[in-house]
């Protein structure tokens, strides 16, 4: 319930972590074993040598053509890091959008608006949930799916807790929020814990 893809943020995090553990190892090999040090050095000499002369096939116009300090390949290259740059700071400020720090904020009344913070019904459902001994933990966030303010409560059970009471308990806790609030609040249940539990999907309440 957030911008970016739960199955993309880890395959980026996976993918991240493996190109840093690959460079760490290669390094760790270079700086200790002399066998990889002196297999390495052909490929270095090697790779040196294949960009210097790409550097020197591709001159800026009015440069030295023997010179390496001033290809276009560098302009091309600075462009790539300043785009990669660009989505990696795109894909960070999109984390954790999403959430909202206002449950109502439309007009309620001919006389006005009463905007209600999203933490006065998040505490009183938390508190609400957390007089029930079926529950060994939960959660209350408050999220912005289009115009409307979901409520997406995660609650952790104990072992044994049937879903079926897991639902009815927290529909009471909605009813009496809708009740005191005077409107209907959209929500989402998740549920986790316990062997019954666990063999069940995430419940839409609402």
């Amino acid at each position: 319930m957030n911008n970016t893809n739960r199955a993309l943020n880890r395959s980026v995090a996976f993918v991240a972590g493996l190109i840093l553990l690959a460079v760490a190892a290669l390094l760790g090999l270079l700086a200790t074993q002399t066998a990889i040090q002196d297999a390495w050095a052909p490929v270095a000499d090697t790779a040196r040598t294949t960009v210097a002369g790409w550097l020197r096939a591709t001159p800026l116009v009015g440069t030295d053509p023997d010179g390496t300090a001033h290809s276009w390949l560098w302009i091309v290259a600075v462009a790539v890091l300043l785009a990669v740059v660009g989505l990696l700071l795109s894909f960070i400020l999109r984390q954790g959008r999403g959430h909202s720090g206002q449950l109502i904020s439309k007009n309620t009344t001919d006389w006005g608006a009463t905007p209600v913070d999203s933490a006065v019904a998040e505490q009183l459902l938390q508190q609400a949930l957390g007089e029930h001994p079926e529950f060994l933990s939960t959660r209350v966030s408050t999220y912005r799916v289009t115009r409307d303010a979901v409520l997406k409560i995660s609650v952790t059970c104990r072992r044994g807790t049937s879903p079926t009471d897991v639902v009815r308990i927290v529909e009471q806790a909605l009813r009496a929020l809708d009740e005191l609030l005077g409107l209907r609040i959209l929500a989402l249940l998740q549920i986790s814990g316990g062997f019954r539990v666990r063999t069940s999907s995430s419940t839409r309440i609402r």
